[in-house]
């Protein structure tokens, strides 16, 4: 502003000034006169920008830069803030030996069912998940923790979902405990925002064992990795009730005695861990390939003959990934042996199977998955055959995605798992699909 006034009381004195000089000096040329103004026009500026010359500049810049310099160490004095790339907001005191990073993230979907039922149509919203967590280290990089809580997407609720510690011994190798899911189907382990279609299949619904309470030990090299965990087990999931799992419950509510997990992978093929960090594969990715499976053996609580229930469970998984193309899939077996001698055993089996494909590269994806189940006979049910088809457009990663996709019951769906869209079917009612699209944005 000041310098801008006196450009233009420079500007008003010399026009008046040469006024003046019109008047005594007539017959001066155009371009003399025009001369003198300019010269004059550069004489003024000159002095009134005198005070701020390349000098006097260079020592304020400084003396910013110090001020600021020694707000920060203050600031550090008590807490570190700010922002890492791929690991979000973060706190640490100044010697890192404490350490806190935020993340969550939200999904936001529609859903249009039809199937042969009295309301054969059924359009809606849902807020289908809301997360956040806090995860790093306390006291030490070898002890790390992880919390996260969910917003129920019923009732808005928050709820305790993880809240886990690890003790890294050394070599590979880490004890951990607390609640966390179990080390069993992969595609339950892998995270929400990492899924390929809008959400995990009906299969999975019905034969992943979701959160444990529990402790677990576990190794990790460049080739291969493993989990063995100790827990409460988990309610297996009935018809009936689904998702119904162990998490937040007291030892004495738990339903089971004890139960046993283990799991395995190797990287036959790959860069490293983090290329089958979720289900897709980006163009930047070179030929991975990964093998895994994992076994599950609990029994009911004792004294209680409703559910003194042997259950074991196991599952074969395998990911391979081109490039900018992607394949995986797996399958499981589940033999149930209830307690009262006259009720019957059930082995039902089940696959997965899916893959995606980048016809842009790292923005538009298709992708197609296909699951199939067999119940044994179990409430009178045979098989059930589903598949899907949608498409992923991501804005940024899965930090931003456009997840649409059609999917399609060929038999009878004979309960409601609604973070499908499928809905429970009548007596003799099959043939139901549904249309999904979802927004995602996660941080970080």
């Amino acid at each position: 502003m000041r310098i801008t006034g006196l450009m233009g009381a420079a500007l008003v004195a010399a026009i008046s000034g040469y006024s003046a000089s019109a008047a005594c000096v007539a017959g001066e040329d155009t371009e003399a006169r025009i001369a003198a103004i300019e010269a004059q026009i550069a004489r003024i500026r000159a002095e009134s920008s005198s005070w701020l010359n390349r000098e006097q500049t260079a020592a304020f810049v400084r003396e910013a830069l110090e001020d600021s310099a020694g707000r920060s160490s203050l600031l550090q004095g008590g807490a570190v803030a700010g922002f890492r790339e791929g690991q979000g907001f973060f706190l640490s005191n100044e010697d890192g030996t404490f350490d806190a990073n935020f993340y969550g993230y939200g999904m936001f979907r529609s859903v249009f069912n039809s199937r042969d039922s009295a309301d054969r149509d059924t359009f809606g919203f849902e807020n289908s998940a809301t997360k956040f967590g806090v995860r790093g280290h306390a006291g030490s990089s070898d002890l790390t923790y992880s919390i996260q809580f969910a917003f129920d997407a019923n009732t808005g609720a928050a709820v305790l979902e993880d809240a886990n510690v690890a003790w890294r011994l050394g070599q590979g190798w880490s004890w951990s405990w607390g609640q966390v899911k179990a080390p069993f189907i992969r595609e339950q382990v892998m995270g929400d925002i990492v899924q390929l279609a809008v959400d995990r299949s009906y299969i999975n619904a019905l034969t992943s064992l979701g959160r444990v309470q529990g402790t677990w030990l576990s190794y990790e090299n460049e080739t291969w990795r493993f989990w063995a965990a100790f827990s409460d087990g988990n309610r297996i999931p009935s018809l009936a009730a689904p998702h119904v799992q162990s998490r937040n419950t007291p030892f004495n509510v738990d339903g089971t005695e004890w139960a046993f997990t283990a799991r395995a992978e190797t990287m036959i093929a790959g860069d490293n861990w983090k290329q089958f960090a979720d289900f897709t594969s980006w163009s930047t990715d070179e030929f991975g390939a990964l093998v895994g499976g994992a076994i599950h053996w609990q029994d009911g609580e004792y004294g209680t003959a409703a559910e003194e229930t042997k259950v074991l469970t196991w599952t074969i998984d395998a990911m391979i990934e081109f490039g900018g193309a992607s394949l995986s899939g797996w399958v499981v077996g589940i033999h149930t042996s209830p307690n009262a001698t006259a009720a019957p055993e059930f082995d039902q089996f089940g696959l997965v199977v899916q893959g995606g494909l980048h016809l842009v590269p790292d923005k538009f994806e298709v992708f197609a998955r296909y699951e199939w189940f067999d119940f044994d006979g179990f409430a009178g049910l045979g098989d059930l055959s589903i598949v899907t088809l949608g498409f992923n457009y991501y804005f940024r990663k899965h930090g931003w995605k456009w997840t649409t996709d059609w999917i399609y019951a060929f038999d009878h769906v004979p309960t409601t798992v609604g973070a499908t869209g499928l809905l429970a079917d009548g007596a003799g009612e099959e043939g139901q699909w549904a249309i999904r699209s979802q927004m995602q944005i996660a941080v970080p």
